[in-house]
Parts: C-alpha cells; structure tokens; sequence
C-alpha cells in the first residue's frame, strides 16, 4: 500500500474534525483503493459515500464511514510533493539564471498534477504509464504541455533528453481519452523556427479540438548562459515572417470551434513593430499565462475604465515601474489616465542588468534594478506591479522588498495587480491605512 498523504490542517466543525481525523495524520486509502496524492483524495471523496483509512501520529489505524452530504470534507493535505524535470532543455530558463536569487526559482517541475492544478506547462517526457492512467481515470482537464517540435528526434535534442517520449503519441492518448490540451512551442532561431514550425504547426493540428490552443513564443534569453549551447534572440524580421506563416496557417485550417489555433505571444508583435490584434485572435485567452493576448486584454480594459464619466482628481502623481517590452502601452495609458485624474503619471522603463537587456518584461525585474532607476529621480510616489514579486508585498527575483525600496529612496512605494483597473483603484485607495500593499520609510 502507498504511504498515503498526510494532513496538514483539519478545519473545526467538519466531518473530517468529526470523525477524530487530526493534523498529522496520514489518510492511507478511500473506500479500499489506495491513497497516494492529494488528487487522489480529491476525486475519491468526492462522491456521496465513502470510507476513509487513516493511521494517526502514534501508527494506529482507523476506519470510518461518511456521507458528507454536499459539505466540505475539511481536509486539508500537505501540498504535493513536486516531481522534478529530469530534462536538460537547451533553452531552459532556470538553466540561465545568476546565483543568489529566490530558492524558489530554480525549482524545475515535471508534473501533470500541477499541470492540472495550476496550468504549469509540462513536457510528459519521462511519463509513466501509472501518470497517464491517471490522468485519464480522473480527467484532469486542461494539461498544458511544451511541445516545441512534432519531430521526435528534433525534440529529444532540444529537450536535452535522448529518451523523451514520442510527443505525438501522447497526445493522440490524451485527446483521444477526452483531456483538452494547450500547448506551447518556444522558437529558437535556426532550430525549430521557420518551415519546421510551419511543419509542426500542419502536424499538431489533426489533434484538435481536443488539442485547443498552441502559443507560439519567442525563446528568452539572459546573460547566464555560459556552458550552453549558443542560441541567439528572434529578430524583428524572423518575427515579422512567423507572424505572416500564422495568419496564412489560420486561413487555410480555419479556427477550430472559435478558438484560434496557432496564437502569437505579444512579444512577437512588438519585435515586429506591429499592432496587436483584436480579441477575435485569442479566442478565450487560454494562453494568457503564456504572455498571449495580455497587451489586447490591457487596451480593452483601459478602453473601458476611460469610459467612466466621473473622474476624481487624484491626490498627488507619481512613476509607475514598467519593463521595456510594454513601455509605450504604459505610457499612453499613464497619459490618458493623468489627463483624466488632473495629476501627472510618468512611466519609468527599466533596464534588465539582473538578467540582462534580452529580458524586457515587467515580471522578471529585481528589485537592485527598479532600485538604481529611481536614484537621482523626483519620483513621487512609486507604483510597482504585483508580477514583479513572489506575492503581493513579498520579494523581489533578487531577495529585495518594497520595504528595502521604500527605505532606500524615501518615498511611498504601492503594489498594484497588473491591469488598468488595478492601478485606478491602487491610486485611489484610502490613505488612512497601512496594509501589505502600501509601504512608506519609516512608517509600515
């Protein structure tokens, strides 16, 4: 029998508190069937009867039966315990990054679970045939899988890993068990770009709609790669053609029930130095964790908080941090929004030196960087978005906090959720208080 997952809380008044089941106790199986993660626990309580095995923290067993009725069980498990990706990707970000930043960081996960959970990208490459089973026992739906090429051997030598299983056939298992997938390519000039994409793109679309997406996202590169193997950034041309190859692909697959294939991420729009379309190319935004459709999603909310007619001024101005690849949208939005509010907002792009100039988005700034573009600058109040963080008022990539901002330059520093309406209500909030979004020197 597996070892079973361990409690870490039992909520007070539930039936799992009623049945005598106590944090450190460790659930072995659910109406006879074994116990091994907390999916399991999940779909094997959620019916209307069942009976749970568990050994409390002295290794004796009890049984009991339950019928919870529709109310919550009250069991909360220990968080999975992360397969880690035995992959040596040739692009592999974690692979490219300076000492001394967040633990957390260089964390590679390989697990369908967390795919399912919390729509991480993984490659299924060492899958089991016990993880495939299942996936498809439990119908974890949606997986989102890096496929990068459709070419077996092309894709073992991207992935670093001579033994990486046929990606084809395991899609063609999971679509044809009823999961929906999302997938991602990440170009990577002169490897899988060009006809090749082109090529996997024709290949990968006879799996929809059970395959429902593909984003297409150009490879990102620090200045930490020494001892891997040379790949040089996507250029504004090669972008400029892959965007072509993707509308003249859209035209002669069509989109599969309204959901657009093949989807761009943003960045290949701004390389390109072109418009970012309407909502009609993203269809439900599935990739927008992948940076597709973001900058779309960003305009038609301003769109809309433009639309209020009453405006109140606000009380005093100030910078809003942004990395270099959003910097124009931010500051059109800023100039509109300090138009309305009767009070100026100034963009302030910052330079990548954590990581290098090849990185230009907001979410991947250290705070010694937002830090050194503030010195010297009357900035008034400082507005950071919560992407540059671990969590809202957390850290930074680098191990700094708002508070060390705050501190250094002596202005107030708000964390604001990344949308137009997230920064109208960061700016407007009340004054009187002191939360964890909101850090002046010497006060919070």
């Amino acid at each position: 029998m597996h070892e079973g997952v361990s409690v870490r809380a039992v909520r007070p008044g539930s039936p799992a508190a009623g049945a005598g089941i106590l944090a450190g106790d460790r659930i072995l199986a659910v109406s006879g069937i074994p116990v091994e993660d907390l999916l399991d626990l999940h779909f094997l309580t959620s019916r209307g009867r069942f009976r749970i095995l568990w050994s409390d923290r002295t290794g004796a067993r009890r049984e009991k039966s339950f019928r919870p009725a529709g109310n919550p069980l009250g069991l909360v498990p220990e968080p999975v315990r992360v397969r880690r990706c035995r992959n040596r990707c040739i692009f592999c970000f974690v692979h490219q990054l300076p000492k001394g930043l967040r633990k957390s960081l260089y964390l590679k996960d390989e697990d369908a679970r967390l795919s399912f959970l919390q729509g991480n990208y993984v490659t299924l490459s060492d899958v089991t045939e016990e993880e495939l089973r299942k996936i498809e026992r439990y119908r974890l739906s949606p997986l989102y899988v890096s496929i990068h090429t459709a070419d077996p051997a092309l894709r073992r030598a991207m992935l670093g890993n001579p033994h990486a299983r046929d990606v084809n056939e395991l899609l063609r298992r999971l679509v044809s068990a009823g999961i929906l997938l999302h997938g991602q390519i990440v170009v990577c000039p002169g490897l899988n770009d060009g006809e090749k994409l082109e090529s996997t793109l024709r290949s990968l679309a006879r799996f929809r709609p059970g395959l429902a997406t593909v984003a297409v996202v150009p490879v990102g590169l620090t200045a930490h790669r020494r001892g891997l193997p040379p790949i040089r950034p996507v250029s504004g041309e090669e972008a400029r053609r892959t965007l072509g190859m993707l509308a003249a692909l859209r035209r002669r697959i069509g989109d599969g029930g309204g959901e657009p294939f093949a989807q761009a991420a943003d960045e290949y729009y701004l390389l390109a130095g072109k418009r970012i379309p309407g909502r009609q190319a993203y269809g439900s935004f599935a990739q927008e964790g992948n940076g597709v459709g973001l900058l779309r999603l960003f305009l038609d909310q301003s769109r809309s908080l433009f639309r209020r007619t009453r405006w109140p001024k606000a009380d005093r101005g100030g910078t809003v941090i942004t990395g270099l690849s959003p910097r124009e949208h931010v500051a059109g939005f800023l100039q509109e929004f300090s138009r309305r509010g009767k009070t100026a907002f100034r963009a302030l792009p910052v330079k990548n030196r954590l990581l290098g100039d090849g990185v230009t988005v907001t979410g991947l700034l250290g705070g010694s960087d937002i830090l050194d573009a503030l010195k010297g600058k009357r900035a008034g109040r400082v507005y950071i978005p919560s992407v540059c963080l671990r969590e809202a008022g957390d850290i930074f990539l680098d191990n700094l906090s708002p508070e060390d901002l705050a501190r250094e330059t002596g202005t107030e520093v708000r964390i604001f959720e990344p949308t137009p309406r997230g920064f109208y209500e960061a700016v407007y909030k009340r004054e009187n208080t002191c939360d964890t979004l909101t850090f002046r020197a010497g006060f919070c």
